[in-house]
C-alpha cells in the first residue's frame, strides 16, 4: 500500500503537504477546497508512469493548469510516495522546476526499492536530466521532459515499484456514460468514469464476483435479481432483471436496460463492478460516492468499500455524514483552503478526543462548527505572532 504522499504545488496545494493513507481514507472539506486534486495526485503519477509525463500533463490542459499558479519565477512541483507491501518497500519522488522562458524540466528524480527477501536495496537518482546514481547496467539515456521511472520500470529490481504505482484510479463514475451502449474494451482496469463498464461487468460473470453485484443491487433496490450483457452489433449493453411482481411461490421478473435504470442505482452499481473488479488495485479512489444515492444506501456503500479496502486502499472524497458516521475518526483527513491554497491534515485532536469517547458525533461536530484540522507547526507560530 502507499502508506503517504507528500505533494507541493501541484494545482491548488501548497508546499510540503503530506497526506497519510490507511486502507480506507476519506478526503473530506468544503466545495472548492481541493479534495479532487488531492486524490488527482496519485492519478497523476499513474498516468505519468504509464503514458508518459509530457501525456499525463496535456490530458491536464498542459503545465500552466497543473502547477500552482505564481506571479513571479513559476513555483517547482513536487510529488513524492511512500510505498510498502509484503515483499518490498520503498520510494518515488520527483520535480518540476521552470521558469518563465521554458515550459519544464526534470530537475530531479529518485526511486528506492528494498527487497526484504534478499535483504537489498536498489535506488537511483537522476539531477538535471543526468544519471547521479544507480545500476551501472541500467542507466538508458534520459531526457529532461520524461521520467526515468518510465524507462526502468521493466527492470526486476525496480519493477515492484512501478507496477503498484501504476495501479492506481481514481473514479468519477457518471450514470449517463452507464446508460449508452459501449464498445468492447480490452483495457483493464475500469476507466476513471466508466466508459469501460460493459467489458468489466461481462469479466465478472467470469471471475466469480457477479453473485456479489446482484446481491448488493437486491438490497438496493429489493427488486433486482440478476444482471446480464449482451452484444447488440457491435456495443454491449447492461440489462437488469426485475421482480415485477410476485404470485404466491413464483416471481414474474422482466428485464430492463440500463438506459431504464435510475441515476442512484446506475452509480452504485458502477461504483461496486469498480471496487470488485479483478485484479485489484493499490489505490482505489471515488469521488463523493454518495452523489444521486439515496441516503438508506449509504451503508451498503460502506460495507463494499471496507470490503475493497481488505484487498487494495480505498481513497474517498465526501461530504456524506452518514458515511463519515462509520469511519474510524484517525481515517478522515481535513482539507481547506486559504488565500487560494490548499493544506490536508488530521481532524483535530479534541475533536477526535471527544468522538472516541463519545461525547459527540461526527454528525454533531459537523453541525456545530464542522471537522477542522490538526494545527500544524506553522499554523501555531502564526498565531503565536
Amino acid at each position: 500500500m502507499i502508506t503517504a504522499i507528500e505533494v507541493s504545488n501541484y494545482r491548488s496545494l501548497g508546499s510540503h503537504v503530506r497526506v497519510k493513507l490507511g486502507r480506507l481514507t476519506a478526503l473530506v472539506g468544503p466545495n472548492g477546497a481541493g479534495k479532487s486534486n488531492v486524490a488527482d495526485v496519485i492519478r497523476f503519477l499513474a498516468e505519468a508512469l504509464t503514458v508518459g509525463l509530457e501525456a499525463a500533463i496535456a490530458s491536464r490542459h498542459g503545465i500552466d493548469a497543473v502547477r500552482r499558479w505564481s506571479s513571479g519565477r513559476p513555483f517547482n512541483l513536487s510529488i513524492r510516495v511512500e510505498w510498502t507491501e509484503e515483499l518490498f518497500s520503498g520510494a518515488y519522488a520527483f520535480t518540476l522546476a521552470g521558469d518563465s522562458a521554458e515550459n519544464y524540466r526534470l530537475k530531479e528524480e529518485e526511486a528506492l526499492v528494498f527487497d526484504k527477501a534478499a535483504g537489498a536495496t536498489h535506488k537511483f537518482r537522476l539531477r538535471e536530466g543526468k544519471w547521479a546514481e544507480g545500476p551501472a547496467d541500467l542507466r538508458p539515456k534520459v531526457t529532461g521532459q520524461s521520467l526515468a521511472m518510465t524507462l526502468v520500470a521493466g527492470d526486476e529490481r525496480f519493477a515492484p515499484l512501478a507496477n503498484a504505482l501504476r495501479n492506481v484510479c481514481v473514479y468519477a463514475v457518471f450514470p449517463d456514460t452507464l446508460r449508452e451502449p459501449q464498445k468492447p474494451d480490452t483495457v483493464r482496469p475500469m476507466k476513471q468514469h466508466g466508459e469501460n463498464w460493459t467489458t468489466i461487468l461481462q469479466g465478472m460473470t467470469i471471475n466469480g464476483a457477479a453473485g456479489e453485484l446482484k446481491a448488493g443491487l437486491a438490497k438496493l433496490t429489493g427488486d433486482i435479481t440478476d444482471f446480464r450483457v449482451r452484444q447488440l452489433g457491435g456495443y454491449l449493453s447492461a440489462e437488469f432483471l426485475h421482480a415485477t411482481e410476485r404470485k404466491r411461490t413464483k416471481d414474474r421478473q422482466k428485464w430492463f436496460e440500463s438506459a431504464q435504470e435510475s441515476d442512484g442505482t446506475l452509480r452504485v452499481a458502477g461504483i461496486i463492478t469498480a471496487l470488485l473488479q479483478e485484479p485489484p488495485l493499490t489505490i482505489i479512489g471515488i469521488e463523493e460516492p454518495e452523489l444521486t444515492v439515496h441516503v438508506g444506501a449509504i451503508p451498503l456503500l460502506y460495507d463494499y468499500l471496507k470490503q475493497a479496502s481488505l484487498r487494495g486502499q480505498v481513497l474517498l472524497t465526501t461530504h456524506c455524514v452518514e458515511l463519515l458516521e462509520r469511519l474510524d475518526i484517525d481515517d478522515i483527513r481535513v482539507v481547506e483552503r486559504r488565500h487560494g491554497v490548499t493544506t490536508v491534515a488530521p481532524v483535530r485532536q479534541d475533536q477526535r478526543d471527544a468522538i472516541k469517547k463519545r461525547l459527540l458525533t461526527v454528525g454533531d461536530i459537523v453541525s456545530m462548527e464542522g471537522l477542522q484540522q490538526e494545527l500544524q507547526v506553522d499554523d501555531i507560530a502564526d498565531e503565536e505572532v
